[in-house]
């Protein structure tokens, strides 16, 4: 039975509280501290073909190239191994990441959950499903049971990870993406929406032109900012490029206006307090 605790009496270990960086300008767009926190859940969303996948494999593969101690294991429920092999000639850095291929067979032999489930209590730093959707179904059909309590498993396990409850003890980072409607609403129950720490959306300037810019940002973030835009292309080979002098003049921006803002409120206070002073 779960007894009301005080934050002050709970103590957590201080590497929990590290980030890993992918040494990209993402890392100021993942969290304040600077790069992805460990024991999070990140949702991933976005139109077909903005580059979800690109984008997250691209910032599992540099995580794994400057902390190679630490595991990453990508999940894939809707590429099979030659349709991944397409990724490697454009990205070859991505043939070093360790990748989960599930399909939906129906092998009695072959259960996908408990395959799912054992190969993520082997303890990973950080995990990601593509696509959380996609899985929810596998397991739903595979089991008899309703895509809710397909759900339900789902993110009992996830969060099972975050906590450590696995063979490494290590608290588990989820990079999550999940499909969206045609209008482009997050698809999945309000339960699901309110277990992720932050909503990282890939979006297009002009949503009725796939080549228009492109660029990432987040509309719910409980570690970072909400609403910074970073632009990416993905023409390049071998990497994704992120516009940093853009992102920078962004920032700055931003700062500037923020400074400007708390300036007239500040004039304003004064004023008021000088009128009312006035009228007595």
């Amino acid at each position: 039975m779960k007894q009301v605790v005080r934050m002050c009496d709970v103590s957590f270990d201080a590497k929990l509280f590290e980030t890993f960086q992918c040494g990209t300008p993402l890392d100021d767009l993942l969290s304040s501290h600077v790069g992805l926190p460990r024991g999070v859940n990140y949702m991933i969303i976005g139109d077909p073909g903005v580059g979800k996948t690109t984008i997250i494999l691209d910032l599992m593969a540099n995580v794994q190239m400057s902390y190679p101690e630490a595991r990453m294991l990508f999940i894939s429920a809707e590429m099979n191994e030659i349709d991944f092999s397409v990724y490697i000639e454009r990205y070859p850095k991505f043939a070093q990441l360790p990748i989960l291929f599930i399909e939906s067979d129906f092998d009695e032999a072959v259960r996908n959950w408990e395959l799912v489930r054992s190969v993520v209590e082997e303890g990973w730093d950080v995990v990601a499903i593509d696509s959380f959707y996609e899985l929810q179904g596998i397991i739903r059909e595979e089991e008899g049971i309703r895509m809710k309590d397909a759900e339900s498993w789902l993110l009992k396990l996830i969060k099972q990870q975050n906590k450590a409850q696995n063979s490494r003890h290590v608290n588990t980072t989820f990079l999550t993406i999940q499909q969206v409607t045609k209008s482009g609403n997050f698809v999945g129950s309000n339960r699901l929406k309110h277990s992720i720490t932050a909503m990282m959306e890939l979006k297009l300037d002009n949503p009725k032109n796939i080549y228009s810019d492109r660029y990432i940002t987040f509309s719910k973030h409980r570690r970072g900012d909400v609403g910074v835009k970073l632009y990416y292309s993905l023409s390049s080979m071998g990497d994704v490029f992120f516009d940093e002098a853009r992102f920078q003049k962004d920032q700055h921006i931003k700062h500037v206006q923020s400074k400007v803002s708390g300036q007239i409120r500040d004039f304003a206070d004064q004023f008021d307090k000088l009128f009312n002073q006035e009228e007595l």
